[in-house]
C-alpha cells in the first residue's frame, strides 16, 4: 500500500513536467483538472482505509499524498482567471511549479526515511506538535484557502451566460475546500484524529468527486474533444453498471465485515437477484437502450450524431439501389436507426406534379393527403426554408400561417417536423418526422443531420430517375433501330417494284423482261419473309448464316442481279480474283445493295459504280464501292455519316448506310468512307477472312 502511494503521488508530481514544456495556459489548466480527478478518489481510498485500520507505517504515505494534493490546489488555484475569460487561465512562473514539486518531493523522501511518530490511542491518532504532520496540515490549510478565496474571485467576475457552465465545478471546488479546511483545522488544533473523521472525509471527497466530474464531462471544461465511438461507449453501458453494481456490493461487504452491520441471508440475496435483473432489462429492453443512447448523444458529446458514421451508414445502404423505391426504404431504416421517433413518412415527386406518399406508418388509411400539389403551403414555405417544425419557438407569420392552413394535415398524420429533399434546387420529395419518443424536442442537430441524408437521398433519387429514362430511352432507341430496318428494307423492294412498273409498258411484251420482271417481284416477297424474320432484331439480335464463300463469284452475282434491278446505273466489276472467307453472303448482298440505291438516289441516273476486291492481308479482306457522284458532305466524314438518320441527301432517310454498317459489324468487319480526288465517293468495307477467328 505504501509502495502505491509512493508511486502514483511521484507519478502525478513528475507530470508537471509536461507543464514546462506545454506554452498554452489553457492546456495547462486542462492537466490541472484531469490530476485533481485523478487524487481524489486515491485520497478518498486512502482515508477510508485509515478509517477502518490506521496502520502507522502509512502515516508517512497518506502525508505526502496529501502534500502532492496541496500543491496540485495551490497551482490549480493560482491558475483561476479572476476576469471575464473563463476560458483564459492564468499562466504561472515556471521556477514556482519546479520548486514547489521540489519541495513535495522532498518532503514524500524524508517522511520515507524518518516517519513521524504518532500514537494510536483507542481510535485516535495521536501526533506531536512541529512534526510532518503538523506542517503539513498547515499546508493544505493554505491550499485550501487559496483556492476559496480565488474561486470566489472567479465566480464573481464570470458573466452571468458562463456562470451555467461552471457552477457545478465550483460547488465541488467549494466542498473539496470546506472538507480540508474543516479536516486541517481540526489536525492543528487537536492535534488528533478519530476513525471516523477519515470515514466522513472520505465521503464528502468522494461526493466532491462526483460533482466535479460530472461538471467537467457535462460542460466539456477541458476543452478537449474525446474522440470515443459511440458504438463503444453504448455497449459499455451495461457492463459499468454491472461492474459498479459488483464494486458497490463489495464495498457494502467490507464496510459491514469492518463495523459489524448485520445482513440478512434473504436481504442480501435478494439484492444481487435484482441487480441482476436490472442488467438484464438494461441489455434486452430497446425503449430502455435508446433512452440511455439519448441521454449519452445529448450529454456528454459536442453533437448529436456521428455524422461520419450515419453519412457512411447510408451510402453503403445506398449502394446497389437502382429504384425509388429501395432509395425510401434505405433512407426510412437510417432515420428509424438514428433518430427517436417511430413516424417516418415520405413524399416522393416534385414541383410540377406535386408529391406521392411513397412510405409512411402502417396506418395510413387516416392520412387524407397521399398527394401534396405544389401549390400546397407547405410546398411554398419549403421552396424558400430548410425544414418545417411545427414547435418552433418564435413562429413567424409565414409558420402561422401554414400551421393554421394545415392544421387537420398535422392532426392526421400527427407530423411535428417536415425536411424537403432537394439537390441543386430541385426538391424530389419530403421527408416527415413524428415528435420524440424521449419527449425531447428536435434541434440543430437534428436539423442538420436531415439536411446532409436528405441532399444524399435526392442525388440518389434522380439517379434512380435518370436510370429509369435512359432504359426508357434505349427501349425506344431499340424500337426505332427495328422500324428503320423493317421501313427501309420495304423502301429497297418498293423501289425495285417502282422501278419495274416504270419500264413494264415498254418492255412487257419482251420475254426476257418478264422473266425479269418475276424474279423481281419474287425477291420481293422473298424480302418481305427475310423482314418478318428480323423482327427478332427487337432483342437486339441480328445473328449471319456462316459459310464458306468465293467472295469474287458472289461479287458477280450480285452486280448482275442489281443491274437488272437498277437500269439506270451503270455497273462495273473490277480485279477479279478468287478469294474464299467465311461470311454471309446475304448480308454481302444487302450491303453492296444499300450502298448502290444510296449512290443512285445521290448521284441521279447515269450513276457510274465500280466493285472490286482490294489486297488485304492474311487475315482480312476489302471490298471496295467508288462512285462518280456528288460526294459525301464534309460534316458527315467520317464516321457521321453511319449514325441513325443523318443523312447528306434532300429525301434521304438517314437509314440505310447505318444499316449498312450494322450489317458489317455483325460479320466482324468495319466500314469507312472517304471523298474521291476529282469527286464521287469511295467505300472500303473490311470483312474477316475467318469470322470466328476474328471473335
Amino acid at each position: 500500500m505504501a509502495v502505491i502511494l509512493y508511486t502514483l503521488g511521484s507519478a502525478l508530481i513528475l507530470s508537471y513536467l509536461f507543464d514546462l514544456r506545454v506554452k498554452e495556459p489553457e492546456r495547462c489548466m486542462s492537466f490541472g483538472l484531469v490530476r485533481i480527478l485523478l487524487i481524489l478518489p486515491l485520497l478518498a481510498g486512502a482515508y477510508y482505509y485509515f478509517s477502518a485500520d490506521m496502520p502507522p507505517h502509512l502515516i508517512a504515505p497518506l502525508i505526502f499524498l496529501e502534500n502532492v494534493f496541496s500543491l496540485i490546489w495551490i497551482l490549480t488555484a493560482l491558475r483561476l482567471q479572476p476576469g471575464h475569460d473563463p476560458d483564459s487561465p492564468k499562466p504561472i512562473p515556471r521556477p514556482l511549479i519546479l520548486i514547489g514539486s521540489i519541495l513535495v518531493l522532498g518532503t514524500g523522501i524524508y517522511g520515507l526515511f524518518y516517519p513521524p511518530s504518532v500514537e494510536i490511542v483507542y481510535d485516535l491518532l495521536v501526533f506531536p506538535r512541529l512534526g510532518l504532520l503538523y506542517t503539513s496540515s498547515f499546508f493544505m490549510l493554505m491550499g485550501a484557502f487559496l483556492m476559496a478565496w480565488r474561486l470566489e474571485m472567479h465566480w464573481r467576475a464570470l458573466h452571468p451566460k458562463d456562470q451555467w457552465r461552471f457552477k457545478y465545478l465550483v460547488v465541488g471546488f467549494f466542498l473539496i475546500s470546506g472538507s480540508f479546511f474543516w479536516y486541517a483545522s481540526y489536525r492543528l488544533s487537536h492535534m488528533r484524529l478519530a476513525g471516523n473523521q477519515f470515514l466522513l472525509l472520505a465521503i464528502l471527497l468522494l461526493i466532491a468527486w462526483l460533482i466535479t466530474a460530472y461538471a467537467v464531462a457535462r460542460h466539456r471544461l477541458l476543452n478537449r474533444k474525446l474522440f470515443v465511438s459511440r458504438k463503444v461507449v453504448y455497449s459499455a453501458v451495461a457492463p459499468t453498471i454491472f461492474a459498479g453494481y459488483l464494486i458497490l456490493l463489495g464495498t457494502a461487504s467490507v464496510m459491514m465485515r469492518a463495523f459489524g452491520w448485520p445482513l440478512e441471508f434473504v436481504l442480501q440475496w435478494l439484492l444481487i437477484v435484482l441487480g441482476l435483473l436490472f442488467v438484464v432489462v438494461l441489455v434486452f429492453s430497446g425503449k430502455v437502450r435508446a433512452a440511455v443512447k439519448y441521454f449519452i448523444s445529448t450529454h456528454f458529446y459536442v453533437n448529436k450524431y456521428e455524422y461520419r458514421d450515419e453519412w457512411l451508414a447510408f451510402s453503403s445502404l445506398l449502394q446497389g439501389t437502382l429504384t425509388e423505391r429501395e432509395v425510401v426504404d434505405a433512407l426510412h431504416r437510417i432515420l428509424s436507426e438514428s433518430l427517436y421517433t417511430r413516424q417516418i413518412m415520405i413524399w416522393l415527386g416534385d414541383v410540377v406534379e406535386g408529391f406521392r406518399l411513397i412510405d409512411g406508418d402502417k396506418d395510413q388509411g387516416r392520412v387524407t393527403e397521399r398527394v401534396i400539389t405544389a401549390e400546397d403551403p407547405l410546398i411554398l414555405y419549403l421552396q424558400n426554408e430548410q425544414y418545417f417544425y411545427l414547435e418552433m419557438l418564435g413562429n413567424t407569420k409565414a409558420t402561422q400561417r401554414v400551421i393554421s392552413e394545415k392544421k387537420d394535415f398535422f392532426r392526421a398524420t400527427e407530423l411535428v417536423l417536415l425536411v424537403p429533399l432537394t439537390i441543386g434546387g430541385q426538391c424530389m420529395g419530403l421527408v416527415g418526422l413524428g415528435p420524440e419518443y424521449t419527449g425531447g424536442r428536435y434541434g440543430r442537430d437534428d436539423f442538420d443531420l436531415l439536411t446532409a441524408l436528405g441532399s444524399q437521398a435526392a442525388s440518389a433519387i434522380l439517379a434512380a430517375r435518370t436510370a429509369e429514362k435512359l432504359a426508357q430511352a434505349r427501349e425506344t432507341s431499340a424500337w426505332s433501330a427495328l422500324s428503320a430496318f423493317v421501313l427501309h428494307d420495304i423502301k429497297n423492294a418498293a423501289a425495285m417494284l417502282s422501278l419495274a412498273m416504270v419500264n413494264a409498258p415498254a418492255h412487257i411484251d419482251n420475254r426476257e423482261f418478264q422473266r425479269d420482271l418475276l424474279a423481281l417481284i419474287d425477291d420481293a416477297l422473298k424480302r418481305m419473309t427475310r423482314v418478318l424474320k428480323r423482327l427478332k432484331t427487337l432483342k437486339g439480335e441480328m445473328v449471319p448464316t456462316i459459310q464458306e464463300i468465293d467472295i469474287d463469284r458472289i461479287l458477280s452475282e450480285c452486280c448482275r442481279v442489281l443491274a437488272k434491278k437498277l437500269p439506270n446505273m451503270v455497273i462495273e466489276r473490277k480485279d477479279n480474283r478468287e478469294v474464299i472467307i467465311n461470311t454471309d453472303p446475304a448480308f454481302i448482298e444487302h450491303i453492296l445493295e444499300n450502298l448502290l440505291l444510296n449512290a443512285l438516289e445521290a448521284g441521279g441516273p447515269g450513276t457510274r459504280v465500280q466493285i472490286g476486291v482490294v489486297d488485304g492481308s492474311s487475315w482480312f479482306v476489302d471490298l471496295e464501292i467508288v462512285d462518280n457522284g456528288p460526294g459525301i458532305p464534309l460534316d458527315l466524314l467520317p464516321d457521321r455519316l453511319f449514325q441513325l438518320f443523318k443523312t447528306g441527301k434532300q429525301n434521304g432517310s438517314g437509314i440505310g448506310l447505318w444499316q449498312v454498317k450494322q450489317f458489317v459489324e455483325c460479320l466482324g468487319g468495319k466500314i469507312e468512307a472517304e471523298n474521291v480526288e476529282g469527286g464521287g465517293a469511295k467505300f472500303v468495307v473490311r470483312l474477316p477472312i475467318d469470322r470466328a477467328a476474328s471473335e
